[in-house]
């Protein structure tokens, strides 16, 4: 008879960790091990990265900032290139090295600050095995914590407005259900009609939308 498969291996992701920082590699590793999740290889370049994508054929590469510098949308290519599959989380080094429009542009999962906390990149890292994108709440608090542009609430109802904001606040749809006095159902079903009103495929694409219109109209004035 078949023995099932225990639940531990339908959750655990693989990954490869490309940073240039040892010790930082080592804290990641040891805070995703203690998660449950594996961790087949670390990287200090990236061409050595190249051939453990190749080699390991992991589900998740976690990449950061001082691997690629200015060159990070060159090198997420070259690794979908090798692996059309895997996913991509993003660490970045310091908060300013990327913009909302940025962030839009670049091919990646999961973004992470690499100062936030271990809480954070388990659920990055849980999040994207299961095929969401996740972006750092921290990051969306920093390009428009209390923003509301009336460019990109102009055409939303009042609710709709209230959910839209705490999305780039970076909630969840249980903590905007809980704030608003919502079910979550009626918070989907919000959300649902926002992506209809903006042609968007999820909740990264509107706080990312959001946060863009927020960075321009900080930059103009």
């Amino acid at each position: 008879m078949a023995v099932a498969a225990p639940k531990a291996a339908k959750t655990q992701a693989t990954l490869v960790i490309a940073t240039r920082h040892e010790i930082t590699a080592a804290g990641i590793e040891t805070i995703l091990r203690a998660a449950g999740h594996r961790v087949v290889a670390r990287c200090s370049r990236e061409n050595d990265l190249l051939r453990v994508l190749k080699a390991n054929r992991p589900n998740i590469v976690m990449l950061s900032e001082n691997i690629v510098g200015w060159e990070a949308a060159r090198t997420v290519s070259r690794l979908r290139a090798r692996n059309r599959s895997v996913a991509i989380i993003f660490v970045l080094e310091k908060r300013d090295a990327i913009t909302a429009v940025d962030l839009l542009d670049l091919d990646v999962d999961g973004i992470l600050l690499s100062g936030t906390c271990a809480r954070s990149f388990i659920e990055c890292v849980k999040s994207v095995h299961q095929g969401q994108k996740w972006i750092d709440p921290d990051l969306l608090r920093q390009f428009a914590l209390a923003e509301r542009s009336p460019q990109t609430m102009c055409n939303l109802t009042s609710r709709e407005a209230d959910v839209a904001h705490l999305i780039l606040r970076g909630w969840h749809n249980k903590q905007i259900a809980r704030e608003l006095h919502l079910s979550e159902g009626t918070v989907k079903m919000h959300l649902h009609h926002i992506y209809e009103k903006f042609r968007l495929s999820g909740r990264t694409q509107l706080a990312l939308s959001m946060a863009s219109v927020s960075a321009r109209k900080l930059l103009d004035h």
